[in-house]
């Protein structure tokens, strides 16, 4: 009768050695795929950030021109008619004719260092 006591007595409870590095591997895993995942949709809400910078700014541009018939070749100019920037995020303005502008808009850890809207064209690249 009591050598059934003294069995289950000497047994412990808890986790091996094993069991605790295969939990810390697991977990090591996942945390890499959850950072890789973080920074591919950081990259994309800053491109995001720059394209609308550059759809407001064109249509601050057009507002501009139909006010004053010619297009701003600064950025104070087009936030008199509305234009607000998104921080972080620079505008580059170039009127190479009086009838065409190109917009730059570069920010830091995009997926590309830039965007460029073309009013000849109207698209973004």
């Amino acid at each position: 009768m009591q050598m059934g006591l003294s069995k289950t007595a000497n047994s412990q409870a808890g986790f091996t050695l094993l069991e605790l590095i295969v939990v810390v591997a697991v977990l090591g895993i996942l945390v890499a795929i959850a950072v890789q995942q973080f920074q591919l949709h950081r990259a994309r809400a800053i491109d995001a950030s720059m394209r609308s910078d550059l759809k407001n700014a064109a249509l601050a541009m057009e507002s501009y021109y139909g006010e004053f018939l010619a297009y701003p070749a600064t950025e104070s100019a087009i936030r008199m008619v509305g234009y607000r920037k998104t921080f972080g995020v620079s505008l580059a303005i170039s009127v190479p004719t009086p009838s065409t502008f190109t917009l730059t808009a570069s920010r830091e850890h995009g997926s590309q260092p830039s965007f460029t809207f073309d009013s000849s064209t109207g698209l973004i690249n």
